[in-house]
């Protein structure tokens, strides 16, 4: 765990690392290519609201605008410097910035699709709770939240190998912390999958969806079609015929 430093500080560090966010939009960076890879295979189809949180200047966001140009998009973070970039470079009447960090009082509409970016793991542990009561109050039934994060592994080597690369905050998000966060927001983990970046499970990818529907559909199941019905009863026939044959064959062996 890392301590939680003062929100100028951070502030100011992600103001002084715009140029690096600038060269991630201009040249490829293949963390941000996997990770727009898995966004565009889980975001529920035709999304009308998308958040990103931590969007820094706005890459991510001016691509899902043009992959879903009905879709109306928010991004905030935390840089000054950031929003102001990225309103200058992608805004437009629906994709907007907003200077801000994510607490339940943030937003009052309901999104499809809530993404992180390498950005949950530097949100300190004492702020996770804001944030958990937030995304479960705006999180859209049958919404999902994306995040990509590096393994508590890389953050280990980094610490070691490359502590310049480490930021004012940066978490080990564990099996544990993210059942943590799907269990405050009220979701599923419905992906866990690691991607080869630049080493060997350097990152992992996390899909989380809210279905408040299972217990509607529970008690309240769609009518059975005539082929459903036809199938079941195959399949009857077929598990009391292996029952038969497997009852002949323990008292065969058993006497």
């Amino acid at each position: 765990m890392t301590e939680n430093p003062n929100r100028e500080n951070v502030v100011s560090y992600y103001d002084e690392h715009v140029k690096n966010k600038l060269n991630d939009y201009i040249v490829v960076n293949p963390r941000i290519e996997f990770g727009w890879e898995t966004i565009k295979r889980f975001t529920p189809s035709t999304p009308a609201r998308i958040l990103e949180v931590g969007c820094g200047m706005g890459n991510i966001c001016s691509r899902m605008r043009k992959y879903w140009p009905d879709a109306v998009i928010t991004g905030i973070d935390i840089s000054t410097m950031s929003i102001q970039i990225a309103q200058k470079l992608f805004g437009d009447s629906k994709l907007n910035f907003k200077e801000s960090i994510l607490t339940p009082d943030t937003f009052n509409e309901q999104f499809d699709l809530i993404v992180f970016m390498d950005v949950y793991e530097h949100i300190a542990v004492t702020d996770r709770p804001a944030v958990h009561a937030a995304l479960a109050k705006i999180l859209r039934n049958k919404g999902r939240i994306v995040l990509t994060v590096p393994t508590p592994a890389n953050l280990k080597w980094s610490l070691v190998n490359k502590p310049e690369t480490m930021q004012p905050v940066d978490e080990h998000i564990s099996f544990e912390v993210i059942g943590k966060l799907a269990a405050d927001t009220g979701t599923e983990v419905i992906l866990y999958e690691l991607k080869n970046v630049w080493n060997v499970g350097d990152y992992a990818h996390i899909v989380l969806e809210k279905n408040d529907d299972f217990e509607a559909a529970f008690f309240h199941p769609k009518p059975v079609t005539a082929s459903q019905r036809s199938r079941r009863i195959f399949n009857k026939a077929m598990y009391k015929m292996g029952s038969f044959f497997r009852r002949y064959y323990v008292r065969k062996k058993l006497g």
